[in-house]
């Protein structure tokens, strides 16, 4: 046989043992009776996703519409690697509360913890050392710590103000901004702030090298790439490590400047780098220690913490300017407590109208589309003989949650009435998560979110460029928009 016979025949060979592999590892599901879908033969049922053909929140979300409206779960693979995704809020709640040490910890990340600013924190952190770290870090997100807080928050927003003060007007008045642009903004002041000790102003100054870095931090290509990884396909860090993870030595720079600055001079803030060298000062666990890069990756929490909040205040504004009734009513909600109270912390929690316009923009439009479980020994889920072996990967699509039809009437409107008070809110609802382990940081982004509208809408009326899609980022993990949401801004008429 010819050596080019023989190369085919070797080809043929390994093409067709890899046809009968796949076929097997894609069968996973069958075999245990859980319900799949359609497979592409190497990327499973992660394909456009993994091509960045789309955002894989919204996939995954996908992937939660097109199963059958009775699974309370369907099987999915990533590449051949068999994961779960829940679909129904009772068995959602059974494994994330009742059976909640089982499913303690996040995918997110593999099984190593690998140093970064994005997982040695809560947000990735596995058990026993998550429990540890959480009652310590808890306690600098009381309500005396928000409002010690909201003066921070509100000197951003002033400038925020100034900056959409400073930009032309056409002849009708109208100036056109980007509101996800100016979101990012303020949030990278605010991080810098708060979980750096450093005080930026990146309306004025958005050349300012730590501007960058943390607008680096949000946007890069290399950073979309890490977010997939880490949460779809953890294995690759553990093999990869700093190669794929964002390059957070300036941060670090910054951040340890400040806190040994504190140290020498006994300055106090009341902000969070205090709380962390109070912590830092404490007897230690010695699982986790309070000290050298441990210390920098708590700043992590914020990173994460408040882009999600950011993300809230984009996409609602983005809604309000496509309802102007509903933004009226937040903006007389607005007044009517500032006017009461004040640009207080009384003021902001008493804006409860602003509370359901946030609400149902994140319903829409999660921040962070995606829940992400470990599981930790073989589970048997109740009333039935399925059974998730140790390590498989358990997966809460927010976007299929909160747009189905079964638990939201008419899911793909934007209406905050459904939050009266007198209305019962779906148990489908949860974009901070359920149980032990929802986000800490629940009340302060909240509140980002309501200073950031309330200080624009109280001056500006918002509306919808007349001809202008919002699509979302393909590469991104996280929501956002592609393109930006470009919005019509004009003084609200005062007289």
């Amino acid at each position: 046989m010819s050596m080019i016979g023989t190369t085919l025949l070797l080809v043929g060979a390994v093409v067709l043992l890899f046809r009968f592999y796949a076929k097997y590892k894609l069968n996973y599901w069958k075999r245990r009776g859980v319900q799949s879908l359609p497979t592409d033969l190497i990327f499973g049922n992660f394909k456009d996703a993994v091509l960045f053909r789309t955002a894989p929140g919204w996939h995954l979300g996908k992937l939660h519409k097109d199963a059958a409206a009775d699974a309370k779960l369907l099987g999915f693979y990533i590449f051949h690697k068999p994961c779960v995704l829940l679909r129904d809020p009772k068995l959602i709640r059974q494994i994330m509360v009742t059976d909640f040490e089982n499913f303690s910890d996040r995918h997110f990340g593999g099984s190593k913890q690998t140093d970064s600013i994005g997982m040695v924190n809560l947000f990735g952190l596995k058990n026993p050392v998550w429990k540890y770290v959480r009652s310590k870090i808890t306690p600098t997100l009381t309500k005396g710590k928000l409002k010690l807080m909201l003066p921070l928050m509100t000197e951003i927003g002033e400038n925020m103000i100034e900056y959409i003060d400073s930009k032309p007007v056409d002849s009708e008045g109208i100036k056109k901004l980007d509101a996800q642009d100016l979101n990012y903004k303020y949030t990278t002041d605010l991080i810098s702030i708060v979980a750096l000790g450093t005080k930026l102003n990146s309306f004025l100054d958005p050349n300012n090298k730590l501007t960058k870095v943390v607008d680096r931090f949000f946007h890069s290509l290399k950073r979309m790439i890490a977010l997939i990884t880490v949460f779809f396909m953890p294995e690759l860090v553990e093999l990869f490590g700093s190669l794929m993870l964002f390059d957070s030595s300036f941060l670090k720079k910054v951040f340890f400047k400040e806190v040994e600055h504190r140290e020498r001079s006994g300055l106090k803030n009341g902000d969070f780098i205090d709380s962390l060298i109070k912590i830092k000062h404490e007897q230690q666990n010695p699982d986790f220690r309070f000290d050298g890069d441990n210390l920098f990756y708590q700043s992590g929490t914020f990173f994460s913490g408040f882009e999600s909040s950011s993300t809230a205040s984009s996409f609602s504004i983005m809604e309000l300017a496509k309802h102007p009734e509903f933004q009226q009513k937040a903006r007389e909600d607005i007044n009517a407590a500032i006017e009461k109270h004040g640009l207080t912390y009384n003021a902001f929690n008493d804006m409860k109208y602003l509370d359901q316009c946030i609400a149902e923009g994140i319903r829409l439009h999660p921040p962070v589309a995606t829940i992400d479980r470990n599981t930790r020994q073989d589970y048997q889920i109740p009333g039935t003989d399925v059974v998730l072996e140790k390590g498989t990967a358990v997966y809460i699509s927010l976007y299929g949650l909160h747009q189905d039809p079964q638990y939201f009437e008419d899911p793909s409107a934007y209406n905050p009435e459904r939050y009266n008070e007198r209305v019962n809110i779906s148990e489908a609802y949860i974009p901070f998560g359920v149980g032990p382990r929802m986000c800490v940081g629940m009340k302060i982004g909240q509140l980002h979110a309501k200073v950031s509208i309330a200080m624009i809408l109280r001056k500006y009326e918002i509306r919808q460029l007349p001809i202008d899609k919002i699509s979302l980022d393909n590469r991104s993990t996280f929501t956002a928009a592609a393109n930006g949401i470009n919005l019509q801004f004009k003084e609200v008429d005062s007289s």
